[in-house]
């Protein structure tokens, strides 16, 4: 038997706020969208955001992104206002970028090697 990921869930404060950053910062589809449940497509796998509502825990866990540019999504996350490391984090795999989301959840980008 194989595993995969299939969906990663999330809870999140403002289920608008977090579905916006999402689509128009991370460039991530919306699969479906209403004020409790929301999921997005990341490649092949589904993220699940659950309006968790004030005080909903942050921070508990971590999404590796892939993206082709990691200075060009550094200049649309600072645009947005969103907090970035200040240096690039070199791993086997590429260089990384650590930053959160608006409800303080880690997530990270990686650049792979060519």
């Amino acid at each position: 038997m194989s595993a995969r990921w299939s969906v990663v869930w999330c809870p999140v404060e403002d289920m608008e706020r977090a579905v916006a950053f999402y689509r128009d910062v991370l460039g991530v589809e919306v699969v479906s969208e209403n004020p409790y449940w929301s999921e997005l497509r990341v490649g092949g796998v589904r993220l699940a955001l659950h309006q968790g509502g004030e005080g909903v825990q942050k921070g508990g866990w971590t999404v590796c992104l892939e993206v082709d540019d990691l200075e060009d999504l550094r200049k649309r996350l600072e645009a947005a206002g969103v907090e970035c490391a200040s240096e690039y984090h070199d791993t086997p795999s590429g260089p990384t970028l650590a930053f959160r989301d608006p409800d303080g959840n880690r997530l990270q980008a990686l650049q792979p090697r060519s």
